[in-house]
């Protein structure tokens, strides 16, 4: 039967749903991601080392996939989805030399790759990690060839070429060091030229990335009185917006990218448990056009979506 929502402002607050629980209890590390238009009925889970998972939204059910290369659960672990190839790139921290790991799973074969890493790493990947990859899948404006990659409490930050199976250092430095929260998001459907970082680190910082003529800026906008750290998980909604959940606070908020102001943007149920390093929201856009966010806690196996809006 067709449904009627009207999302009356005021009166119809954030509506969320308890799903499933998640097949494994959260640890530091756990991570996830999904298409970010929002389009793929599935979502990808890194919940251990030998724990990756796909959440599907349509059935409210999970599968136990291919595990991926050595890799260890601890902060530093970040993941994002390639809709021009089918792939889910995997960046991970090791415990011996080279110090880090990364991969791709191919979608349709169920098989993991392995590829190259960033070189000259001195110890173990930590603290945090975030990836960006501009794919042309996305917008036709972005480069395919390259994955970004911030984190390490380091100044220091990478570009991957897939073609070419190589990172090369980036020569504008990070303005501070991202540390644990960061976040790097490509705002393919607002401004294909920038990349946003939120520095995390117990800081309000926000800053962007000019790709054509580079260099970093810091963002002025307002209110700047949140500070975001350990447990912070962001998502992107393919336009004008992205999602912040707070540390463990279970407080959201989001930043108007067109008007560089920071809004509250709903609470999650229930409480959090103890503050983990790792990405837990993703957007997701249903094939009748409502909107949601799905958002697992931490250091638990609750899990949860909140309906944005149907348009």
């Amino acid at each position: 039967m067709p449904v009627t929502l009207n999302l009356k402002k005021t009166i119809d607050l954030p509506t969320h749903q308890w799903l499933n629980l998640l097949p494994v209890t959260t640890a530091a590390g756990a991570t996830k991601c999904t298409d970010e238009r929002g389009t793929d009925r599935f979502i990808y889970m890194l919940l251990g080392a030998s724990s990756f998972w796909r959440y599907d939204t349509w059935t409210n059910t999970f599968q136990q996939l291919a595990s991926p290369p050595t890799v260890v659960l601890a902060a530093g672990c970040a993941m994002i989805y390639d809709p021009s190839r089918g792939y889910v790139w995997l960046f991970g921290p090791l415990s011996s030399s080279p110090w880090a790991m990364f991969a791709y799973y191919n979608i349709t074969s169920n098989t993991w790759t392995s590829r190259a890493v960033p070189a000259g790493l001195a110890a173990q990947w930590g603290t945090d990690a975030a990836l960006a990859h501009t794919c042309t899948t996305y917008n036709a404006g972005g480069n395919d060839d390259y994955i970004y990659l911030i984190g390490n409490n380091s100044t220091t930050w990478y570009r991957f070429s897939v073609t070419g199976n190589a990172w090369s250092t980036m020569a504008n430095a990070v303005t501070a060091a991202p540390g644990a929260g960061c976040a790097l998001i490509w705002p393919f459907g607002y401004n294909v030229d920038r990349l946003y970082c939120l520095r995390g680190a117990a800081t309000a910082t926000v800053y962007y990335f000019s790709i054509g003529t580079p260099g970093w800026t810091t963002l002025t906008y307002n209110p700047a009185s949140e500070t975001f750290t350990t447990g912070t998980s962001v998502a992107y909604d393919s336009l004008n917006r992205i999602y912040i959940v707070k540390d463990a606070t279970h407080r959201m908020f989001y930043l108007q990218l067109d008007t560089n102001i920071m809004y509250p943007g709903g609470f999650w149920p229930f409480t959090s448990g103890t503050a983990m390093v790792g990405d837990g929201l993703v957007y997701i856009k249903s094939e009748d056009a409502a909107e949601y966010l799905y958002y697992r806690r931490q250091t638990g196996t609750e899990h949860w979506r909140m309906l944005l809006g149907w348009f």
